[in-house]
């Protein structure tokens, strides 16, 4: 993952330097201005005050000198000296270092410092413009007032668009400025300016009958349109056809690309944001605009007619071939009733979350009952907080995909206004969250939105325990998760001791939404209703404790430090407990006092066995008494047996490892059945306390094993 960052980060920064250079290209009538404004707000984004001076220079170097043919005068639009290249590469040059030095010293981020050198720079630029062109004293003060206001305005507005660009390269490796004050439509402006000045160094003349200006001119508007709708998009498309009629030197291209734009706007308001109507309706508004230019049609030669259709094909293939994640909708604001259905699902999950610790308090409390002081310190309460609230910023940092490829494939199940996030959980698994509702009165069920993001992901996906089945037209959220690669089947059975009304064992068993299987063993001191009563108490506790979020090894601690300061040593219960992650089979065991937990792993010549023993004291005898833990790799077919006392007593003559390693491993009910025939089926064996058995056996999730 650190070598993923470091070369997207090299790419963001590659790519911000040679827009840098092409932005030193753009030279109209010997100015370039637009090239400070773009080293400056590259120098905001990346901080990489050289290489990105080193593209503006060579730009510069270029486009003054006539080296890249550009479309620019050679005279000046006021009398006065000739275009002079190497002039206004000494004074762009000496302006460029400039700028790097105040974006040095006097740039720190914050929007203050920013306008700061964007006001110095301006005052620098009509300045320089003074001192080089002395002999002209109204061209300098011309020249250089125009050229102060496009570096002024080209340094706001050019700034988000150059952030985003290398924020979407970098990704995790970015270290960019993120402006709150930017909104969407910022953006969307700032992105069409970049690509203006790009479309204006690309080459105006056919290439062997190719126009590039041209054809990227069509792919702009192919892009603006779908992605943005009408405003920007008729922008778009009036900012390209100016620059191709001025580089065409033909003003019908602009009234020409305006109806290509006209008719996938119709299109788009009758078929909806669809990539492959959008493309038909492009090729019919340039069969439409060019019937009614008709200057190729009617009186191109047919080779002319062979490359305008080339020409015109080009750009709607180059659409198709974008990525779907460059393809979200940005104009269109998503129907308040979707953000509401969203907020709803991230309230509930904090509701849940602080409920849970409400309960974790309710537990402690009646735990502590009886107590002659107090078992949890202000500190303890401040750790309790605190994990909770590692557990709700989980939440709150989900980042909304919207690669149009997933949205599509969820929209032709009959969705509409979809809206897909995604998050880490502690495990860190994603967990996705999508909002929506049904497009007409039908219904989507969430295994088939589970179906579309497991193949979208390539991930086994399950709609989450709390979701609602299925989606109808009116807007609702559903939470999915990584499904688990494993999963296990258990059976659990408990005998009480002769005489006694009920036994001092007691278990738990639960599945948990992070994938873990939990099975808890608990045996009180002694026999019947103390016993009972307290190994119950542990569980409780550690239930509360777990389903709040808290690790194992603090769970036990705490537990164990506020039943001995309850109990003051007198009383005490074992405690024994596996945890096993469903999802890549890894076990830990964790024991206080507690007996033999089992692992076996079918074998051809007889099961292998693994025994996990403990020496620490039980629970309740110590305020920081230690927990033997013990961690096992489990395999799909491999099994977890864990008995009580009551069970390891019987074993003498070391029978349960025998019984173990013949046992047929696959139907836990069975496998418990057979134990205890084994155990307490033996002649001088009589039950002289609590026997409890529990087993689970590892199976392979069939939809994983599909994947």
């Amino acid at each position: 993952m650190l070598m993923r960052e470091k070369v997207n980060g090299f790419v963001g920064v590659m790519a911000v330097a040679i827009l840098c250079m092409v932005s030193g290209l753009c030279m109209v009538w010997g100015i370039a201005p637009v090239v400070l404004a773009v080293y400056v707000a590259a120098c905001a984004v990346c901080g990489r005050y050289m290489i990105t001076c080193i593209g503006c220079a060579a730009g510069v170097a270029a486009g003054s000198m006539g080296i890249a043919g550009l479309l620019h005068a050679y005279e000046y639009m006021i009398p006065g000296p000739v275009y002079s290249g190497v002039m206004v590469t000494e004074k762009y040059l000496v302006l460029l270092g400039l700028a790097m030095c105040l974006m040095k010293i006097v740039y720190s981020r914050n929007s203050g410092s920013y306008v700061r050198v964007i006001v110095v720079m301006s005052a620098a630029v009509l300045m320089g413009n003074i001192v080089v062109y002395a002999d002209n004293m109204l061209m300098a003060a011309a020249y250089g007032v125009v050229e102060a206001a496009i570096f002024m305005c080209a340094s706001v507005i050019l700034k988000p668009g150059i952030g985003l660009l290398y924020t979407y390269i970098c990704g995790d490796a970015s270290d960019v400025e993120r402006d709150e004050s930017w909104n969407i439509s910022q953006g969307i402006v700032s992105l069409m300016a970049l690509a203006a000045v790009v479309l204006w160094v690309v080459p105006g003349e056919d290439i062997y009958g190719v126009n590039p200006a041209f054809m990227l001119a069509l792919v702009l508007i192919l892009y603006a349109v779908y992605r943005t709708g009408a405003v920007y998009g008729c922008g778009m498309a009036a900012v390209a056809g100016s620059i191709v009629s001025v580089k065409l030197n033909d003003s019908r291209w602009l009234m020409w690309m305006l109806l290509v734009t006209l008719v996938m706007l119709i299109g788009r308001a009758l078929t909806g944001r669809r990539k492959v109507s959008a493309s038909l309706f492009y090729v019919l508004g340039c069969v439409l605009a060019s019937v009614a230019d008709g200057t190729v049609l009617w009186n191109g030669s047919g080779r002319e007619i062979a490359f305008y259709y080339i020409n015109i094909a080009v750009p709607v293939v180059l659409f198709a071939c974008i990525p779907g994640a460059l393809l979200g909708a940005m104009d269109e604001e998503t129907d308040p009733a979707c953000l509401q259905a969203a907020a709803a699902e991230i309230n509930r999950l904090t509701a849940c979350k602080i409920e849970d610790m409400a309960n974790v308090f309710r537990r402690l409390d009646y735990t502590f009952a009886g107590s002659d002081e107090p078992a949890i310190s202000l500190g303890q309460i401040g750790e309790l907080v605190d994990g909770f609230r590692r557990q709700i910023d989980l939440i709150g940092e989900a980042r909304e995909i919207s690669d149009e490829k997933l949205l599509g494939q969820i929209r032709s199940l009959g969705m509409d206004e979809v809206r897909v996030t995604a998050s880490m959980d502690s495990g860190n698994r994603s967990r996705y969250y999508v909002a929506g509702r049904t497009s007409g009165q039908g219904m989507v069920l969430s295994r088939q939105v589970a179906d579309v993001l497991s193949g979208y992901f390539r991930k086994n996906i399950r709609a989450g325990m709390d979701s609602p089945s299925l989606f109808f037209d009116e807007y609702r959220s559903a939470v999915y998760e990584e499904a688990a690669r494993y999963k296990g089947r258990y059976h659990v059975r408990r005998i009480k001791k002769y005489g006694s009304p009920v036994s001092g064992d007691n278990f738990s068993v639960k599945e948990y939404e992070d994938g873990r299987l939990v099975m808890m063993l608990s045996d009180g001191m002694g026999s019947g209703s103390l016993a009972s009563c307290e190994s119950c108490m542990m569980l409780d506790t550690m239930e509360e404790l777990l389903e709040a979020g808290f690790a194992p090894e603090y769970s036990i601690a705490f537990a164990n430090r506020c039943m001995s300061r309850r109990n003051k040593g007198r009383i005490f219960t074992t405690f024994d407990m596996v945890v096993i992650d469903m999802y890549d089979g890894t076990m830990r065991s964790f024991k206080q006092g507690a007996s033999v937990t089992y692992v076996i792993r079918p074998g051809d010549d007889g099961n292998e066995v693994r025994q996990i023993t403990s020496t620490t004291l039980p629970v309740g005898v110590l305020d920081d008494a230690e927990c033997d833990m013990a961690d096992v790799k489990l395999a799909a077919g491999d099994a977890v047996v864990m008995v009580s006392d009551g069970l390891s007593d019987m074993d003498v003559s070391d029978h349960m490892q025998d019984v173990l390693k013949g046992i047929r491993v696959g139907d836990s009910r069975r496998m418990v059945d057979d134990i205890l025939g084994a155990m307490i089926g033996q002649g001088d064996v009589s039950l002289r306390d609590d026997v409890t058995v529990m087993a689970a056996v590892i199976s392979g999730s069939e939809k994983s094993s599909a994947a």
